[in-house]
């Protein structure tokens, strides 16, 4: 027979032997494979991230060039910019001072009249009168110009030939150089002049100057940008094409999986939309910067330099509301992903307006007020509603033109008004049951319970869970 020592040794060693089994043992392959799939998901977003600049460029290039609308928005604004308009009033009187001898047609004229029988002093007074005539001449010319040039009539010819001629552009990126807009062969972009002296010719004739018949049609191309990358551009105009619609997707592919290989995937969401949104501001610096080398580059010559800045500003507010708008979805998207993880401080925001909401919900209930069956349709559709909310905000700030502060305001206090009010009409199963015993007058519960009933809907389960999702 056993002896108590020896049943105690054994059942202590068979003790230890059984821990020793249940011990976990150390999980080598899973640590490696956690921090590959760490690595990778760092190097998606990364990629992903760096690309979103590039594919903001590359789709504001494809809209100008595919979208008539973008463009005419685009260069339109050009023609009432005050440095803009001297500057074509100038070309136009230079041009045309070039193509007519305004001194030749004066002194043709008073030759014509010294023939004429005048009296001695009339006749000792054309030659005062001629050099006088070539400037007045030369002045009707300017003013002329600049009242087609300021007129409105003239602002929405300008805006409708962009529009109807919105193919030239295309045309000068396949090299078409019977194009309104050209693209020479070492990179200068200019425009035409023919179709605005043909305005003006015809608006001098109009008031009677029928000398301005013999300004002849013009053939000349005024410059307003000069650099390597046209040529470029029209040399990948069709690459340009496909790109500007792969980029994107491109990007949000690469973020996209990069979040889902992450272990910890609400961290790795947050990180992600934070990134997005950082370099879509350098993005925006950028532009402020590379918007000093333009003008550098570009006055005085081919054009002064509050043109070429008139130029750039008109480009530019399309870029930069671009990029603002993928920066607020990004921050937007770290925001969501921080209040949905399971992070303390999202925790207690979302009990404590779980517990508001419901609160204010079993108010409006203990009032006879309840949403019923539309209540329980928007608890089960909740989710749905949420994503639904998020994805119109977001194309709200994506797709809307101009980004104003005040749209942008008004998109995040109605999505959160949104959010709060699909908290409030949803009526969970357990707040249902509530209002049925509260209702029901022929059973008899205690009214501790029943509060421990409300009370049921409102708490939520923090046990359990872990930053992995």
């Amino acid at each position: 027979m056993e002896r108590p020592e020896e049943m105690i040794a054994r059942l202590s060693a068979e003790n230890e032997r059984l821990r020793q089994q249940l011990k976990p043992t150390p999980r080598v392959h899973g640590s490696a494979t956690h921090r590959l799939r760490a690595i990778i998901a760092v190097i998606l977003i990364v990629f992903g991230t760096l690309l979103a600049p590039v594919a903001v460029l590359a789709l504001f290039t494809k809209a100008e060039v595919t979208n008539t609308d973008r463009f005419v928005a685009t260069v339109e604004p050009l023609i009432r910019n005050a440095a803009f308009r001297g500057y074509l009033v100038d070309e136009v009187v230079t041009t045309v001072n070039t193509q007519v001898d305004f001194d030749a047609l004066s002194a043709d004229l008073f030759s014509g009249l010294a023939t004429l029988d005048l009296p001695p002093r009339a006749q000792a007074a054309l030659p005062l009168l001629q050099q006088p005539a070539a400037e007045g001449m030369r002045s009707l010319v300017r003013s002329t110009a600049e009242r087609v040039v300021s007129s409105e009539a003239f602002a929405q010819v300008w805006g409708e030939a962009l529009r109807v001629s919105h193919t030239q552009i295309q045309a000068a990126l396949s090299g078409d150089q019977s194009a309104a807009l050209v693209i020479s062969e070492n990179g200068e972009l200019g425009i035409q002049l023919g179709p605005v002296i043909a305005e003006i010719k015809t608006q001098l004739v109009a008031q009677g100057f029928t000398l301005a018949t013999r300004i002849p049609d013009i053939d000349r191309t005024i410059p307003i940008a000069q650099a390597d990358a046209l040529v470029q551009a029209r040399t990948a105009y069709t690459l340009l094409d496909t790109l500007g619609f792969v980029l994107p997707w491109l990007s949000l592919a690469l973020i996209t999986a990069g979040v889902l290989v992450a272990r910890k995937r609400a961290r790795a969401l947050i990180w992600a939309g934070l990134s997005l949104a950082a370099i879509m501001i350098l993005l925006i610096g950028a532009l402020a910067i590379t918007r000093i080398f333009f003008v550098s580059a570009l006055s005085p010559d081919p054009l002064p330099r509050d043109v070429a800045g008139a130029v750039f500003d008109s480009v530019a507010p399309f870029i930069s509301a671009s990029a603002l708008a993928a920066a607020l979805v990004g921050g937007g998207v770290a925001v969501v992903a921080y209040l949905a993880g399971p992070f303390r401080g999202a925790r207690a925001l979302r009990g404590f307006t779980r517990e508001t909401a419901g609160g204010v919900r079993n108010s409006a209930l203990n009032s006879g007020i309840s949403t019923g069956g539309f209540g329980r349709f928007v608890y089960r559709a909740r989710r749905t509603l949420h994503v639904l909310v998020a994805v119109i905000s977001a194309a709200v700030i994506l797709f809307v033109r101009p980004l104003t502060p005040s749209t942008i305001i008004w998109t995040a206090v109605i999505a959160l008004l949104a959010i709060l009010l699909i908290e409030l009409l949803q009526l969970p199963p357990d707040t249902r049951q509530e209002t049925d015993v509260e209702t029901n007058t022929n059973t008899d519960i205690d009214t501790d319970a029943t509060e421990e009933i409300v009370l049921v809907p409102v708490q939520e389960e923090t046990t359990g869970r872990s930053d992995t999702d």
